[in-house]
């Protein structure tokens, strides 16, 4: 069976025209290098970046003549910070000067991001790039005993499953996937997907965090038998709690992964579960302040990221959206590959005061994580300095106690307005993914 599960990924690479199973096998090999070796090698790959942008891409050509660059001067990693910061923004303002003058031959495909900041960011991705991605993520799945062509169940929605036609239904079966929707997370839905995840004998699931925890909770709730070997969740921050639940529903260890495709960036759990290691072979990660100065180590700040391997449109010290730190301490795995310690996520995942300061998504995350009687929280804003809270409790009595919640909230995040839904009814994204702050107030204030 391993072997026609095999082939059927053979296949499937033959129709994307991919080479993921040689980059896999290359990439399980380079993870056990030396950090010294692999940095040594992304110094290399950058060289050849810069030199490729500053002849093939009209942005980077104006920006290296701009500050006196050239490829010649990068002579370690550090150098990278001498180049300007790239967000969305500018991307979008300067997308035709992003393109390199040679893009066809790298046979690229345009990709586009969820959206959930507003407009969906467009961008083109070459057939490398995607061999790369792929070959990441099942280097992480394979932490949990994976390998290309097992089962794995899929609840996810538009950025991991993106229909159900007949097309997407033929990726699925070479995949070997088994496609549960995020988007339909019913009482009559969720007994349909552990029927399926019994009968089907699926041994690994890669899922939406809160999705995996919707389910985890309605298989404990009804005192349901459901037995992995691992769950991989994916997409959102995974809060201790979800690990918890996750972990006793499902009789198995979680593996968080995180992965921004547009900056070329894969990052996983291994068995220490101590920060997830980051593919070094095709991203060079870099964490700065707010006024875009490098950070030390083990420091948290905005996320830039280089895709080393996008030469169709080079994305150089992009800004990607989130918060976090690198460490490069030594794992005790054994591994070479930097960590990630943290994700706190999206920049979005703010909420003002009423003077427009900012109060990160975090505060909240950190809040209730010392309530048992949350299961799940959403928090809205409107109005600068005014929040409502969704709240879906475990216990009904916790709502008596949920003035002296109001009141914390109130007091230290400085907002002159707190109110608390008790609910079971949450806002998704587009693509199907929860999220724990939604706010629609303009940052343009």
């Amino acid at each position: 069976m391993k072997l026609i599960n095999k082939g059927k990924v053979s296949l499937m690479e033959k129709i994307r025209k991919t080479n993921a199973l040689q980059l896999y096998k290359e990439e399980s090999s380079h993870q056990w290098e030396k950090r010294e070796d692999l940095e040594r090698d992304q110094l290399d790959k950058l060289k050849n970046l810069l030199e490729h942008g500053y002849k093939n891409v009209p942005y980077f050509r104006k920006v290296m003549e701009e500050r006196g660059l050239s490829p010649d001067a990068i002579t370690k990693l550090e150098d990278l910070a001498k180049f300007p910061l790239l967000n969305k923004e500018l991307i979008k303002e300067h997308k035709e000067d992003l393109h390199s003058a040679d893009m066809e031959r790298y046979s690229p495909a345009e990709k586009r991001t969820g959206g959930s900041t507003g407009e969906p960011l467009r961008y083109y991705l070459p057939k490398v790039s995607h061999s790369m991605m792929w070959a990441n993520i099942w280097r992480g799945w394979n932490v949990a005993g994976y390998t290309p062509g097992d089962k794995m169940a899929v609840l996810a929605g538009g950025s991991l499953l993106s229909g159900f036609d007949y097309k997407r239904q033929f990726y699925y079966y070479l995949n070997n996937w088994i496609p549960f929707s995020s988007y339909d997370m019913s009482q009559d839905k969720m007994k349909e997907y552990v029927e399926q995840l019994k009968s089907k004998n699926v041994q690994y699931m890669y899922a939406y965090s809160s999705a995996a925890y919707e389910l985890a909770n309605y298989i404990m709730e009804n005192k349901l038998d459901v037995d992995l070997k691992a769950v991989i969740t994916t997409s959102e921050v995974l809060l201790p709690r979800y690990r918890q639940a996750i972990e006793e529903a499902f009789q198995c260890k979680v593996y968080d992964q995180y992965g921004a495709n547009d900056g070329g960036v894969t990052a996983f759990e291994c068995k220490e579960q101590n920060g997830l290691h980051i593919n070094m072979e095709r991203c060079i990660v870099e964490i700065v302040d707010e006024e875009g100065n490098i950070v030390p180590d083990g420091e948290e700040g905005r996320i830039l990221l280089t895709d080393l391997s996008n030469y169709a449109m080079p994305f150089i010290r992009y800004e990607v959206g989130d918060y976090g730190a690198v460490t490069k301490e030594p794992c005790p795995c054994g591994r070479g590959l930097i960590r990630l310690t943290h994700i706190k996520g999206r920049q979005q995942e703010f909420i003002f005061t009423s003077q427009y300061g900012k109060v990160h998504g975090g505060f909240f995350s950190t809040t209730f994580r010392r309530y048992d009687e949350v299961d799940q929280f959403q928090v809205i804003q409107e109005v600068a300095g005014s929040v409502t809270v969704r709240l879906k409790i475990n216990d009904s009595s916790f709502k008596v106690r949920s003035e002296e919640l109001r009141k914390h909230i109130l007091e230290k995040a400085q907002l002159s307005e707190v109110a608390i839904e008790f609910t079971d009814a949450f806002e998704k994204t587009k693509g199907g993914k929860h999220k724990f702050v939604i706010n629609k107030v303009s940052q343009e204030q």
